[in-house]
């Protein structure tokens, strides 16, 4: 078949004067071939043939394969390997993969996931989920990542959203009591995702849940709930929520600084809680006088503070943002707790959940050391110089020269000639 390329090269030598013989020369075609494509009175272009569709060969093995999926019962259905040793011994031919793309298309035409909209009590339920954008600088042009956090409540649709540098766990606590002075209570269970903030491990049957976070909760007394794995719809009201701030408020800021952007939220987030819902018909903040919550006045305020893990070096200090700290020299070699605030030069450093000491960090000194440590330290290594001299004694006591390995290095080999001979 000629190509199209060739058909038009063919044409223009046509209408430039050349014979049909000079064209085949030219295009190495056979003058039948361009005799065929110039008689043509329109002089169309050549088109393929469309190919005859080759039957399937899982065709006449449909059956059996729904005989066989039907055979759950509503349970879950049977993998694809096991139905695949059924139809061989009955002669399909066909390979593995295309009886798995047969089998998944009949699970989306069939059992199609149903999302249905789940309506809570007054004060029963708020959703809690955490989102990210980035946002370009207007001063220095870079991109920079701010992330969100939103607090939906499940009745009258009231929102909170709070912007954070990091989606740690103190920032992750802290919007949690500004969301509920916000509302002005707390609600009996607030629903989440298997975020590593609420789950250290998380799971389908027996997700295993941060400590912190339970304590947290048990001092507001709110129910934390999970969603199920890879299950965003089982929050959708807080996941609308997280979308919407992002194409209608971070769209148009120029800035990623967290401090900014909470001072220009204010007067957006009164606006749209002030606005009818389209899903109730009716405003969030006056619903939100139906919702039954805890009141939050009467709750003590919970003791927020980052952690992190250092090392104890030999010389009894550990780093943190590149100072030196001293610690007792009991923790040396051992894993240390740093506790701190942002915005508070000070760090408290605790071993296996005991206060150990305190240090402030506006010091400007590189290396930070207390004089009970050091002298700590100097007093075990004095302790240490005696035991280790003793140590070294006995090591060399135990130990024999080396002629007498030499000595009975020789005997081995004469013992070992004469028992050749």
């Amino acid at each position: 078949m000629v190509l199209l390329e060739e058909f038009m090269q063919i044409v223009h030598l046509s209408q430039a004067g050349y014979t049909i013989s000079a064209i085949s020369r030219l295009t190495g075609r056979d003058r039948k071939t361009v005799r065929k494509y110039l008689s043509q009175g329109a002089r169309k272009p050549p088109q393929m043939a469309p190919r005859p569709k080759r039957p399937s060969k899982i065709k006449g093995f449909e059956k059996d394969i729904l005989n066989y999926l039907n055979m759950a019962d509503g349970r879950e259905l049977p993998p694809s390997t096991a139905i695949y040793e059924r139809l061989v011994s009955k002669g399909y031919t066909g390979s593995l993969s295309l009886l798995q793309k047969w089998v998944k298309r009949y699970q989306e035409k069939v059992l199609t996931k149903v999302a249905v909209r789940f309506e809570t009590l007054p004060g029963q339920q708020a959703q809690v989920d955490w989102g990210e954008k980035k946002i370009r600088d207007k001063q220095n042009g870079h991109y920079q990542r701010v992330y969100v956090f939103c607090m939906t409540l499940a009745y009258s649709r009231m929102r909170f959203v709070h912007f954070t540098p990091r989606a740690d766990m103190y920032h992750f606590l802290a919007c949690h009591q500004e969301a509920f002075h916000y509302f002005g209570g707390i609600p009996e269970e607030i629903l989440y995702d298997q975020n590593r903030c609420v789950v250290i491990k998380p799971g389908f049957r027996d997700p295993v849940y941060n400590q912190q976070f339970l304590d947290f909760a048990h001092h507001f007394g709110f129910m934390p709930r999970l969603c199920r794995p890879y299950r965003p719809q089982s929050k959708g009201k807080v996941e609308n929520a997280i979308r919407y701030v992002k194409r209608n408020f971070l769209s148009l800021q120029d800035t990623a600084n967290p401090f900014v952007l909470n001072l220009r939220k204010r007067e957006w987030l009164e606006r749209i809680n002030n606005k009818v819902h389209s899903t109730t018909q009716e405003i969030p903040r006056r619903r939100l006088n139906r919702e039954s919550l805890t009141p939050i006045q009467d709750l003590a305020e919970y003791p927020l503070y980052c952690t992190e893990t250092r090392k104890v070096f030999t010389d009894g200090t550990f780093s943190y943002h590149s100072h030196r700290y001293s610690v007792t020299a009991d923790c040396i070699g051992k894993m240390v707790t740093i506790k701190y605030r942002p915005g508070i030069d000070r760090i408290d450093v605790y071993y296996r959940e005991r206060f150990i000491t305190q240090h402030r960090t506006d010091s400007g000194e590189h290396y930070v050391i207390k004089r009970l440590h050091r002298h700590q330290l100097w007093q075990v290594w004095r302790n240490d110089t005696p035991a280790f001299y003793r140590r070294r004694a006995a090591i060399l006591r135990n130990n024999h020269p080396l002629e007498l390995y030499e000595q009975i290095s020789r005997e081995e080999a004469g013992s070992a000639t004469t028992s050749a001979g």
